[in-house]
């Protein structure tokens, strides 16, 4: 019976579980490698199916052999989806952010290091420590500056991350922040360790809402409607861009119509990019699903910009985002994680 319980999860079936619980079912059943039901939920953001069970019992900070949690599931879930919810209701449920797995790697390094802004954010304000450090003696700060992650980096030292602190090597973030190839001026005077009282480290945040969707930027971004479903969303500088365009359908579409239409909106939008960037290269297409939504995201580079695409689909409508960075002095590892980092949250309504 308490197999029953990973099949319903996977399911999103949350009307299930309280249920199986009542007959019997152990809320913290395993699988055989010791990964547990509410791990697997977090894995695949089963909100829903999350609260049940732990309404139903299930402990919140049960760890697998490897020492993974829910709240880091939650974590690797985000960071392919950049959806944070998971985080959030862990947190708010109760979990510990300052538990680590074996690696000794915890929920604030795993979202620092892919720029997982809002979601550090909610881990330090819960008591994550940001002077922690793994087994190899890396920090978050040092996770986030090897990315370029500015703002994570901005946001860390004002919640007390040492810019000094050295790894096991004696390396401090400063030095992470040149293994990707030369950092952009402004982390780099954040990382610099003169004149540290006169440094501005304020957060901007952009916020933007539409009937459709809510995006929330870092950093200071100008709106432009340029279309009755189509529109623009320009930093300051000129340097990005992010275009968002919605698609309302004429019926509701099925799980496997939904699929389907989903890849040829990928064709579609690469096609486009070609046309307007030239010779582009595209990397792998990878779907998610999450809150009942399906989620197409790729990213690509050419001569003109680099570029980062989700589509949002859902069973009356698409959304499509398309992050553009015009920057040519950075590598594409650089800018995709900054593309991540740079969108704090997209809710399509």
């Amino acid at each position: 019976m308490s197999e029953d319980l990973l099949l319903y999860a996977q399911l999103g079936r949350a009307d299930h579980i309280s249920r199986l619980v009542a007959e019997g079912a152990d809320p913290d059943w395993r699988r055989e490698d010791g990964v547990t039901t509410l791990m697997m939920a977090a894995m695949t953001g089963r909100l829903e199916v999350m609260t049940s069970l732990i309404d139903s019992g299930a402990t919140i900070d049960l760890p697998a052999p490897d020492g993974m949690t829910a709240l880091l599931a939650a974590c690797a879930f985000a960071r392919t989806t950049r959806e944070i919810g998971g985080v959030e209701l862990l947190i708010a449920r109760g979990a510990d952010p300052k538990r680590a797995n074996k690696e000794g790697n915890d929920a604030l390094m795993l979202c620092a290091r892919h720029g997982l802004v809002e979601a550090v954010i909610v881990l330090l304000k819960a008591g994550a420590n940001p002077l922690a450090a793994n087994r190899y003696g890396t920090t978050a700060l040092m996770q986030a500056a090897r990315g370029h992650l500015v703002e994570t980096v901005r946001v860390l030292i004002r919640a007390g991350a040492d810019r000094g602190q050295v790894d096991e090597n004696g390396l401090n973030a400063s030095r992470y922040a040149r293994e990707l190839g030369p950092a952009p001026t402004e982390l780099t005077t954040i990382l610099a360790p003169s004149d540290l009282g006169s440094l501005e480290l304020s957060r901007r945040v952009s916020r933007f809402g539409r009937p459709d969707f809510k995006i929330a930027l870092l950093g200071s971004w100008n709106e432009s409607e340029i279309g009755p479903n189509d529109f623009e969303f320009l930093e300051v500088t000129g340097e990005r861009q992010i275009l968002v365009n919605v698609t309302h359908l004429p019926a509701k579409l099925d799980p496997d119509e939904t699929q389907d239409a989903i890849g040829r909106r990928v064709q579609e939008h690469m096609g486009e990019v070609q046309k307007e960037a030239g010779d582009c290269r595209f990397t792998e297409v990878r779907f998610f699903e999450a809150d009942q939504t399906m989620q197409a995201r790729w990213s690509g580079s050419s001569p003109a910009f680099f570029v980062a695409a989700c589509i949002y689909a859902t069973p009356m409508r698409f959304v499509t985002m398309s992050y553009r960075d015009f920057r040519p002095n950075l590598t594409d590892e650089t800018r995709g994680r900054q593309a991540g980092e740079s969108v704090a949250s997209f809710r399509v309504k």
